[in-house]
């Protein structure tokens, strides 16, 4: 389409952003004529490198409570009206290959195959698809929205932001959503990074530095929130999957608490070997690498066998519950997901139209509700764009 065209023409809806949501609800209703907008060269780029370019597209178990939200009920319409077997069926009616694996976690054989599925159904559901086309903002005028981009003002009746969170800064996230939120006068909850490694205080990291590789399954906390999985220790600070899911729920000066060894008892464990082990990590061979275990420890770790009832118990504790208050999270370019966005009081829980801006729409990311780990923010994706899709087939 060539900018006369785009010029003299009203699009039934302009949908910013071909990411997961804006792919899937241009593919998800078939009202013309329809444009989708993308900043990049090339629309589903994020999608293309998730899961380690398998793709997590998914959980098997999704629900309400998997997600962190002002408004716990926000999500119930929108995951009910796309569940993640019907994600799955949309991809078996398309021949694409997939398989399940631990917790219900729903992965695809390469995430491209997803990104051209998402591709050629929004072209079938007559989207005109306009890449490397930057929109630089959104305005009303005379009962139309117009999008100004880099190709030229496009006019629509309707207009359904989909532009994602501020992760991965590297493949194009920017805060133009929010930018055009805050226009409108809609109200905004702080964004942070999610999903995301936790960095230590100084005399914390050079203690713990050595540790840098080193993985161990443990139970992380943030408040009432614990997550248990694996646990990798980076140069800064803690990472891994348990950590990843527990740093949904933390906020700055919040402590974090971990149980490298969950399930058991370490002060017992002491005191049982007391008399037969050398050092409180010889007590948990097997258990816990003795690396981990004497750069938590310390000097502490050689007291074991004189060690009297307070160092058992200091030493059970750096065990059982070794807590600290983290310096702060990898940031926004090592972050899976933005936590906060637009405010989901401000948004139609099943249509996904903002309550006092007729005909703007917002999906996705943008909006604050984040996933726990595990493929629950593309089903997010797919059934906040589902809805809002559904809602914009009824329109003329």
């Amino acid at each position: 389409m060539n900018y006369n065209e785009l010029k003299n023409t009203v699009f039934h809806t302009a949908i910013i952003g071909a990411g997961a949501g804006g792919l899937f609800c241009a593919g998800s209703f078939s009202r013309s004529p329809k444009v989708l907008i993308e900043h990049n060269t090339h629309p589903g780029r994020k999608i293309s490198v998730s899961g380690g370019g398998k793709c997590n597209f998914s959980n098997r178990f999704a629900r309400a409570t998997d997600y962190a939200c002002t408004n716990k009920h926000f999500v119930k319409n929108a995951l009910a009206a796309l569940k993640p077997q019907d994600f799955v069926s949309l991809l078996d009616e398309a021949g694409l290959k997939w398989e399940e694996r631990k917790d219900g976690q729903l992965f695809t054989m390469d995430a491209r195959d997803i990104v051209r599925f998402l591709i050629r159904r929004a072209r079938e559901a007559n989207t005109q698809i306009l890449t490397d086309t930057q929109a630089l903002d959104v305005k009303q005028e005379n009962g139309l929205f117009v999008v100004n981009t880099s190709a030229g003002p496009i006019r629509a009746q309707r207009v359904v932001l989909a532009t994602g969170g501020l992760s991965f800064p590297a493949l194009g996230a920017s805060n133009f959503g929010i930018k055009i939120a805050r226009q409108f006068g809609l109200n905004i909850i702080p964004q942070r990074p999610a999903l995301v490694g936790l960095t230590f205080e100084k005399s914390l990291r050079e203690q713990l530095f050595k540790l840098a590789g080193n993985t161990q399954n443990a139970r992380v906390s943030c408040g009432e929130h614990p997550f248990e999985g694996s646990l990798l220790f980076t140069h800064d600070g803690i990472s891994g999957p348990a950590v990843l899911s527990a740093s949904l729920f933390w906020k700055e000066g919040e402590k974090v608490t971990v149980d490298f060894l969950p399930g058991e008892d370490a002060h017992a464990l002491f005191t049982a070997q007391k008399n037969t082990a050398h050092t409180f990590s010889a007590a948990l061979h097997g258990k816990i690498s003795a690396k981990i275990v004497k750069a938590l420890l310390g000097e502490l770790d050689d007291k074991l066998p004189n060690a009297s009832r307070a160092e058992i118990e200091k030493a059970a504790q750096l065990v059982n519950r070794f807590t600290f208050v983290p310096a702060g999270t990898g940031g926004f370019s090592k972050a899976e997901v933005t936590a906060g966005g637009i405010d989901v009081r401000e948004i139609n829980p099943s249509t996904f139209e903002a309550r006092r801006i007729p005909g703007l729409y917002v999906i996705g990311e943008l909006l604050d509700v984040t996933g726990r780990l595990g493929g629950f923010n593309l089903q997010w994706a797919w059934s906040s764009g589902f809805s809002a899709a559904k809602a914009l087939e009824k329109l003329f």
